[in-house]
This record gives structure tokens, C-alpha cells and sequence, in this order.
């Protein structure tokens, strides 16, 4: 599993002992301290994409979250609103390998 915290996610694959394991990642969320409707409001209303998309940029576990929603149709997931998701998508096919996978999405999560 690699590294989702403020280290750099490409250098190697030790799970840092600060991090959240795969499984409890939901406890470290920043959205769990807000109204979740905030992350499901459409990307129609710009102001609250915009307040949920920067509390999601504070949060130590996006990409975990991005991972975890890298294929939903709706909602901010990782600081991405799902149009953004799409795109995303195309730009960078997904790997086979469920490792490669985690890498590339967390990669995202963290450096855009």
C-alpha cells in the first residue's frame, strides 16, 4: 500500500506508521466535521463545490477518498467533482494491476 499522507506517494511502498490503514480511513476524513449534502450538491452551484473541493484539499486521506470514488457518477470524491473524475478517466487509463492503480490515483490525488 503506499503512503497517503504529505510524503511523496511515488517513493516507495512501506505503509507510514502516521497513516490511516486501508480499512479505518474514513475516521481521518475532513468531511465527516461537515454536512455531507455539501459533496452531493451538483457542480451546478459553484460556491459549494467550490468550499467542499477546498475542505477536501486539507484532508490527509484524499486519496484514499479519490480511490474510493474514482468511478462514481456523482459527487466530489478526492477534491474532484465528477466531471473532473471523467476526464481524468480518459487522460489516465487505469492499470490492471489494483497496485499500479492505487499508485497512479493517489499520485493524482496528491500533485493536482
Amino acid at each position: 500500500m503506499l503512503k497517503d499522507c504529505t510524503h511523496n506517494a511515488l517513493d516507495g511502498t512501506q505503509i507510514c506508521a502516521e497513516c490511516p490503514r486501508p480499512d479505518s480511513w474514513k475516521l481521518f476524513a475532513e468531511c465527516r466535521k461537515h454536512d455531507p449534502d455539501l459533496w452531493f450538491t451538483g457542480e451546478d452551484i459553484p460556491s459549494q463545490c467550490l468550499k467542499a473541493v477546498k475542505i477536501c484539499m486539507s484532508c490527509p486521506v484524499r486519496g484514499y477518498c479519490l480511490e474510493k470514488g474514482w468511478q462514481e457518477r456523482f459527487g466530489i470524491w478526492g477534491s474532484f467533482t465528477a466531471l473532473e473524475r471523467e476526464r481524468l478517466r480518459r487522460v489516465f487509463p487505469m492499470h490492471a494491476d489494483i497496485k499500479v492503480r492505487r499508485r497512479l490515483i493517489r499520485t493524482i490525488a496528491h500533485r493536482l
